[in-house]
């Protein structure tokens, strides 16, 4: 009896260090240095969020908020210049940031400096695309005051044949013209413009791989035959269809406009300096 119940001790043990593990494997550096934050161990936030932003990969959303942690932690540890830094990175991807008037005034000088540093200049960090379908191409304008971006990557594909999407990347340039294969033959393309760093971090992307942006007219559909005109077997006209088609186009590309907005970050601390 006693061997067993060792047996099933032993067993317990060992799958609650797997889970742990597994847990503890299953988190992101960007996940570690937001629970380093909320323990209070700066060097230690400054250290992951700095390795989180060199494996790349991450959204604009995600960058900001290294951004934001890199300039906390280190305005926490005096350290100003590296904090105003990380602040003027951090509101040239989200202007719209505020900072907690909550927050001691060391943590909130290098914030208000940067806040100053784009308040003096006319142009900020900026990404338009439009396409052009008489070149086969995107062009494509991007605004970068702090030479953030390295390279442009654009997604593509036939509407229709809703196939993996090709990637055509170029180096990044105030304006670049992106040939798109399927552009002049398809009647709709699918495509998403995305701005990377050096480290293939989004800086800002107009639509993504699985919601992208549709360019074009969709074919006209023939009514079936036998549809007959006004006063015949109830059929249809053409023009109705295709009238219909367009405002439910537009009005599924308004929500996702309002639905793919993203809020603005507000420099948050539960935090107490004296």
């Amino acid at each position: 009896m006693f061997r067993r119940l060792s047996l099933i001790v032993a067993t317990l043990a060992i799958a609650s260090t797997l889970a742990i593990a597994s847990t503890a494997s299953a988190q992101t550096t960007l996940d570690r240095a937001e629970n380093a934050y909320s323990e209070i161990d700066f060097p230690r936030v400054i250290e992951l969020a700095n390795q989180a932003l060199q494996e790349g990969g991450h959204s604009p959303t995600e960058v900001a908020r290294i951004y934001e942690l890199i300039g906390l932690s280190n305005a926490a540890e005096r350290e100003e210049d590296p904090a105003r830094e990380a602040y003027v990175k951090m509101l040239a991807l989200r202007p719209d940031a505020e900072v907690d008037t909550n927050l001691a005034p060391r943590l909130r000088g290098p914030f208000l400096e940067a806040r100053g540093f784009w308040a003096s200049r006319s142009t900020g960090f900026a990404l338009e695309a439009r396409v052009v379908r008489a070149r086969g191409a995107i062009r494509v304008e991007l605004s970068d005051p702090l030479g953030m971006a390295s390279e442009i990557r654009v997604l593509s594909r036939d509407h229709a044949a809703m196939e993996p999407m090709t990637e055509t990347t170029v180096p990044a340039a105030p304006e670049a013209l992106v040939e798109v294969a399927a552009l002049p033959d398809a009647p709709q393309i699918d495509y998403a413009v995305q701005v990377l760093d050096e480290h293939g971090n989004r800086l800002a992307e107009i639509g993504t791989e699985d919601q992208p942006r549709i360019f074009g007219d969709a074919p006209v559909v023939a009514p079936p035959p036998g549809g007959g005109d006004d006063g015949d077997s109830g059929g249809i006209p053409v023009w109705v269809w295709v009238v219909g088609g367009v405002l439910v186009a537009g009005a599924v590309a308004v929500g996702l406009g309002f639905g793919l907005r993203d809020k603005p970050i507000t420099l948050q601390s539960a935090i107490t300096f004296e």
